[in-house]
């Protein structure tokens, strides 16, 4: 029973992008419909923005108290979102950033559930890390496969890269802070 607790939130989770995927174009163009595409993009590109940069804060705030791990993660982090902003500008379809931060917190609620026995005893192994990166780059794709079949959807290449990303970024936020807390002795 304790696994299947465990494994429930990242189940749900997938299963509400299974739901979702189907309906987006119509919710996009309903967005659209409603208030101008220019305002809809902006909004994204905001959300984006504010993401962007509330990861960015959090990282400096463990620069402060976990120096070995987290200059690692600020350079990656700020990486993954300066390589984001660039692309971003070149886009036909700025919506596509939504994937970073949406298979980013699938990353973080698989790793979660793998590392229930591991974060008892403080520890996480790199196999863990690599097992959440594997599993949200399996539903990523198959998110992307799901999609060929849809009506009003389509499988790219590009975005199955922008969910393996945003699952490492998940990763690496998760690594940033189980680093600090094992500092602190918190698990």
């Amino acid at each position: 029973m304790d696994m299947f607790r465990r494994w429930l939130p990242p189940i749900l989770y997938t299963a509400g992008i299974i739901i979702v995927t189907p309906f987006l174009p119509d919710l996009i163009r309903g967005a659209s419909s409603r208030w101008s595409s220019p305002g809809v993009s902006c909004f994204v590109l905001k959300v984006e923005i504010f993401l962007a940069a509330f990861v960015l804060a959090f990282s400096i705030f463990l620069f402060f108290f976990r120096k070995s791990k987290s200059v690692f993660l600020i350079l990656s982090l700020s990486s993954i979102f300066l390589l984001s902003f660039f692309i971003y500008q070149y886009l036909p379809n700025p919506y596509e950033f939504t994937h970073l931060p949406e298979y980013a917190i699938l990353s973080l609620l698989v790793i979660r559930a793998l590392d229930e026995k591991h974060s008892k005893m403080g520890r996480i192994t790199t196999n863990s890390y690599l097992l959440s990166g594997f599993i949200t780059s399996v539903i990523g794709t198959g998110d992307e496969i799901y999609q060929h079949f849809l009506p009003n959807r389509f499988f790219t290449w590009y975005d199955i890269f922008l969910n393996c990303l945003g699952g490492i970024l998940g990763l690496l936020v998760f690594w940033g802070a189980k680093g600090q807390s094992s500092a602190t002795g918190k698990i």
